[in-house]
């Protein structure tokens, strides 16, 4: 009986064993990644910004602009480790009524480290020959110092990202990283201009700008989860003669900060995420490891026995024999 019940707990040991490796390699990798059925709003504000109005022809200072981003997962596009998420960028003047950008982004990647994918229908401003690489939107579940990419939509490529040392963001211990974006010409059709508006005198022909893009973005990451919990953006965008020499416009100056009600709904959500993370990769291959380990010691012990019960010595019947003295 004793034999029966080593030999079942043996195999009930290596079938734990079997869960820890599985769950530890195999379930936590393929579960801990970006979601596929995400819908997130976040919001940057930049106060006493600049930027010109290209409704009334005048540029604006010391007005307060916000930049709301609202990415929604594609459920239908997704593929096999692959997350497809759709991403807009409203940049207005709330207190004039202004719009001052729209930009819209669809990006494919890894749902673990990130890398873009350039398949299912990814596009910047619709331009699905814009070859994305780099990270996006999400970054790797466990964040590299050093190494990464980041894909500027502004610009259509990557550049780089500095790791410029851990900080303490809200309470929570983070990577910042930096990306300094040079002035870059941005692909697009722009009409011609008035060239008083480029500073130059009145009275000549329109001139035919080109827009040119620089900025300097700080992230802050939770290493935890590879989520961002906090961002900054400073971006100057102007226009200027396509033939060069003298005269540009500032289009827009902000320096854009996270609001609190976004940086606090971002935490939460990689709090979560850590929580979860915990679970998968430590608590629950940790419990089949502890519990396989124990069955297969016991049931080592119990099958390797003599399996026999201890005998009295002395007579079989009777009355016990008496302890010598």
């Amino acid at each position: 009986m004793r034999r029966a019940i080593g030999f079942t707990l043996i195999g009930i040991g290596a079938f734990m064993l079997a869960g820890f490796v599985l769950a530890r390699y195999y379930v936590a990798p393929t579960l801990i990644g970006a979601p596929t059925d995400l819908y997130q709003v976040t919001r940057l504000q930049a106060d006493g910004a600049a930027y010109f109005d290209a409704g009334k022809l005048t540029p604006r200072t010391g007005a307060t602009v916000v930049a709301t981003n609202t990415i929604r997962a594609d459920v239908n596009a997704r593929e096999d480790g692959f997350a497809v998420w759709d991403s807009t960028t409203v940049v207005q003047d709330t207190a004039n009524g202004v719009t001052i950008e729209l930009q819209k982004q669809r990006l494919a990647f890894d749902r673990r480290t990130g890398r873009l994918q350039n398949c299912c229908g990814a596009a910047v401003e619709g331009d699905k020959s814009v070859r994305q690489s780099g990270i996006g939107l999400f970054w790797p579940v466990e964040p590299e110092k050093k190494g990464l990419e980041l894909f500027d939509t502004g610009t259509r490529r990557a550049w780089p990202m500095v790791f410029a040392g851990e900080e303490r963001r809200d309470g929570v211990r983070t990577y910042r990283f930096v990306q300094r974006v040079p002035d870059t010409k941005i692909p697009s059709s722009l009409p011609a201009v008035p060239p008083e508006l480029l500073g130059l005198p009145k009275g000549g022909a329109a001139v035919p700008v080109d827009r040119y893009q620089r900025s300097e973005s700080t992230y802050w990451i939770d290493p935890r989860t590879g989520a961002p919990i906090d961002q900054q953006r400073h971006v100057v965008s102007t226009l200027r003669p396509q033939q060069g020499g003298a005269g540009s416009l500032v289009v827009a100056d902000l320096d854009l900060k996270m609001t609190p009600e976004s940086r606090k709904a971002l935490l939460a959500k990689s709090d979560d995420g850590a929580a979860k993370i915990r679970l998968l990769e430590t608590i629950v291959p940790l419990t089949f490891l502890g519990v396989g380990l124990f069955a297969l010691a016991a049931g080592l012990a119990l099958a390797t026995g003599s399996g026999r019960l201890p005998r009295h010595r002395g007579a079989t019947g009777g009355s016990p024999a008496p302890a010598s003295r």
